[in-house]
């Protein structure tokens, strides 16, 4: 009997131990059939170029507006509007008769004041022989001598009137003060202009090379000195190169280089201006187009990188990722990020080489959840590491 009762616990025992297992393995099946599978991408170490992304504007290399300098009407105008004029073509001609009346009454100012002259040179010379005779007073000498040198005088002042006035009336003649393309005009032939007034006639602005005015945060500038202080930066001619791309996001054919940076730091945007001089034969880029400029300071040998699509940001201004551990759960990383180049950001604290980011189903998943950790194939990731690199 003792027996019988003792094979029957033991029985029960072995009954209940195989049931606790099985409910152990489907409790360990149902926990692997809830997690859910999300896409990663390791963390990487590369050699990676530092590019500075900035914003600006285009802005001519040179540009003149063209007033006129005297008065009149606007009799011709020799340009067509919006096309490329050469240094000291004719733009406009201004009504010059009064100009040409000008010239014709210094002319003869000038003639009648050599006239006195003339005579009164004479008259000296002939008082300094009877000086000497003592046949006329010393005083009398004295004025002859006096309005000879007032004569000349003013056969001198004679002469610069007629200057003035051939200059005045070569300033009917608008010519362009330099080369480049020209804009609308805002006169027509029968307007009269002045020489005083504000508005330009034209305005002709050269566009090739042009330059492109970046902003750039005062630490930024000050990592972009150390660094070509340190010789890092990629140079074209001894300049820093910088690539253009448009608003689009298009890359602008033709590679500019770094000219100067303001010793000033402008105060309403706090950021420093750095100006870079890019060639423009085809006049793609005009004046006050929004451009962005990447300027290459250098390349971070092995530096620790993370996929762009696996970084998030908060409201207020936190950059993290969220991370498969080894237990296969969800962890958030906050991160310290450095430069971006192409799909990747520079990490400075927050994660590992080998780490494995989540890139899919952010929105599906929270911390401590089970994952299931779905990796790219390595002949793909071989592959996108080396063309990165």
């Amino acid at each position: 009997m003792n027996v019988s009762l003792k094979s029957l616990s033991l029985i029960t025992c072995a009954v209940a131990m195989a049931l606790s297992l099985q409910g152990c393995e489907k409790q360990q099946q149902q926990q692997q059939q809830m997690a859910l599978p999300v896409d990663v991408l390791p963390v990487l170490t590369m050699d990676m170029p530092v590019i500075s992304h900035l914003t600006g504007r285009a802005n001519s290399t040179r540009k003149a507006e063209v007033r006129p300098q005297v008065s009149g009407v606007i009799q011709k105008r020799l340009f067509k509007e919006g096309t490329v004029v050469e240094q000291g073509m004719q733009l406009y001609q201004i009504d010059p008769a009064i100009y040409e009346a000008q010239v014709a009454s210094a002319e003869a100012a000038l003639a009648s004041a050599k006239a006195t002259l003339h005579s009164s040179q004479l008259k000296a010379e002939r008082f300094a022989s009877l000086l000497q005779q003592k046949a006329v007073s010393k005083q009398d000498y004295d004025d002859a001598q006096a309005a000879y040198l007032s004569n000349k005088a003013a056969v001198q002042s004679a002469q610069a009137a007629l200057k003035t006035a051939n200059i005045n009336l070569a300033y009917t003649k608008v010519y362009a003060p330099i080369s480049g393309t020209i804009s609308r005009s805002s006169v027509t032939e029968g307007a009269l202009v002045s020489a005083a007034q504000a508005s330009p006639m034209a305005t002709i602005q050269q566009l090739d090379p042009i330059y492109v005015d970046l902003g750039q945060t005062v630490e930024d500038n000050i990592a972009l000195r150390k660094a070509a202080a340190a010789g890092k930066l990629q140079n074209k001619d001894g300049k820093a190169t910088v690539d253009i791309y448009f608003a689009n996001g298009e890359k602008y054919p033709y590679q500019g280089t770094l000219e100067f940076a303001e010793v000033t730091v402008d105060e309403s945007t706090g950021m420093v201006n750095l100006r870079a001089l890019v060639p423009n034969p085809d006049h793609t880029i005009l004046p006050s187009m929004f451009l962005r400029g990447d300027i290459n300071e250098g390349v971070t040998p092995n530096a620790t990188v993370i996929s762009a699509s696996g970084v998030q940001r908060e409201a207020g201004g936190t950059t993290y990722a969220l991370i498969v551990n080894a237990q296969n759960q969800v962890e958030r990383h906050d991160l310290q990020l450095g430069a971006q180049f192409d799909k990747y950001y520079l990490v400075k604290s927050g994660v590992t080489a080998g780490d494995k980011v989540i890139v899919s189903n952010l929105q599906k998943i929270r911390e401590g959840q089970p994952v299931q950790a779905v990796e790219p194939q390595k002949g793909d990731q071989n592959a996108e590491q080396s063309q990165k690199q």
